[in-house]
């Protein structure tokens, strides 16, 4: 297991439905175990964190019943260990519910590949999102070189026939984390099975952030 960090728990807003958060309760942040895999009630919860999240994120860019993934995907990243998660107890006696998740998938000796970022929606503004990225990025320090030496990539997808109101939050959210655009690339060369699926003409503008 890689290292986990715990970070205290903020209010949710919404119904009853959401867990409790109290004093002593903590959000907590790591790679899980691969057990957690084979936990379905969990995985299942995550994919509902992450697909609701893509279907605003991408709205307009795919056509409509696009799903962005799948409890077999998750779950393959859960069991190689290349997806992070933030999960709190609902009760003390629960077993942990899943908040959010970020993908890091090592590319090569010193560079790492972030992706599948989601927060519940209840949860976004409080912090929660840097924190998973900022896990995500110690990893890269202590897997790719440390300082000055690792750097993790990331790819925003955006329409190129219409201006994204939520694409454009997120570019100017990753600048201000510090990654600065380095590029951008054809998504179809890359993901040619997707065109069918796609609204539009897209273009993938990529992101690289050199870790100190």
């Amino acid at each position: 297991m890689a290292t986990t960090l715990s970070v205290p728990s903020a209010p949710l807003k919404g119904g009853q439905s959401d867990p409790p958060t109290t004093s002593d309760q903590n959000i907590t942040i790591e790679i899980p175990s691969s057990s957690v895999a084979d936990d379905e009630i969990f995985v299942a919860a995550l994919v509902g964190i992450i697909n609701a999240a893509y279907a605003e994120t991408e709205a307009g860019i795919f056509k409509p019943g696009y799903i962005r993934t799948s409890a077999q995907d998750v779950a393959g990243l859960i069991r190689s260990g290349q997806l992070a998660t933030a999960s709190q107890l609902a009760t003390p006696s629960s077993s942990r519910a899943p908040l959010g998740c970020i993908s890091i998938r090592k590319l090569s000796d010193t560079s790492a590949e972030l992706g599948l970022f989601a927060v519940m929606p209840e949860l976004r503004g409080n912090g929660l999102g840097r924190d998973l990225l900022k896990f995500a990025e110690q990893w890269c320090l202590e897997k790719l070189g440390g300082p000055g030496v690792a750097v993790a990539q990331l790819d925003l997808l955006f329409p190129t026939h219409f201006e994204h109101p939520f694409k454009m939050r997120l570019q100017k959210w990753y600048t201000k984390q510090g990654y600065r655009l380095v590029g951008t690339r054809d998504f179809l060369l890359e993901y040619p099975t997707y065109a069918a699926l796609l609204a539009g003409p897209t273009e993938y503008r990529h992101f690289e952030k050199t870790l100190n």
